[in-house]
């Protein structure tokens, strides 16, 4: 069962990586500070006291502690100079992803013997960017020929918290979209002969308000979706399509979702 490679996995990045955890104090601090960042409303370190985290000076200390490691930030805030808001690093922001991206990989790391095509649904777009930097880092790490689709807007705080892992950048090909689905279907499938002929694996990640700024009617974003499912059956791909539920209506998504042959396999990706 896959469940077991990947509780193995989790617990092989914590002793690596999140040992600096070393209470469960601190992984509360670290889970309150990040869900409100996520969130677009930082808090306040008079807000993080008023928590049930533990007293002022416990809280205090383990600030402290963290901000020494360079996991958590403090700065005043924009909208009222007399606050200070407490942020997590970029370092930890990175390597918090890399944990995402073993939680919610749809395929194992290694010896992937088959391809996927799911889909995921976020309401914001530091949901959107989190799922897409998650699989992209999974699939960087791999050695796949990644692809990544977004708005121009969108691309470089994607390509910001990727920076750290493209060791390779020539395994990570961006476009805006094309304005036809013939257009799109045609540059995917180029990509997809290239990863073939390398001996690679094709990673797709994939902001689908990119065909909005390209215009493309919902019958072409689902003949685009169709297309991407059929390539799946012939070639090594795994493809993630997030949508934006602030563009797109539910009856499109369910639309969307139907064409994904893995939706009734694997859970929708939630960011």
């Amino acid at each position: 069962m896959r469940v077991f490679k990947r509780l193995r996995a989790l617990r092989a990045f914590d002793r690596q990586h999140l040992g600096f955890l070393s209470a469960g104090g601190d992984h509360h601090l670290i889970a309150e500070i990040g869900q409100h960042q996520a969130a677009g409303k930082p808090l306040t370190l008079k807000q993080l006291f008023l928590l049930d985290v533990g007293s002022i000076a416990t809280v205090q200390r383990r600030l402290r502690r963290l901000k020494g490691l360079g996991l958590v930030q403090s700065r005043r805030a924009a909208n009222d100079r007399r606050s200070v808001e407490v942020r997590l690093s970029p370092k930890c922001v990175r390597m918090l992803a890399k944990y995402e991206a073993i939680m919610t990989s749809a395929l194992p790391a290694q010896g992937r013997d088959e391809s996927s095509h799911v889909c995921g649904l976020c309401d914001s777009e530091a949901g959107c960017r989190n799922l897409l930097v998650a699989f992209l880092a999974q699939g960087l790490k791999a050695g796949d020929k990644c692809v990544l689709v977004a708005p121009a807007e969108s691309q470089d705080e994607i390509l910001a918290a990727l920076e750290d892992r493209r060791k390779a950048p020539r395994h990570l090909v961006v476009s805006e979209g094309f304005s036809s689905a013939d257009a799109q279907l045609a540059f995917l499938k180029r990509v997809s002969k290239e990863a073939k002929q390398a001996g690679r694996t094709m990673r797709l990640a994939a902001d689908m308000s990119w065909t909005l700024s390209r215009s493309l009617p919902v019958d072409a974003v689902l003949n685009v979706e169709k297309q991407i499912d059929a390539l799946a059956r012939q070639a090594p791909l795994a493809a993630l399509c997030v949508y934006d539920a602030r563009h797109f209506s539910s009856g499109d998504f369910l639309r969307a979702v139907k064409c994904h042959r893995d939706h009734a396999r694997h859970p929708i990706m939630l960011g």
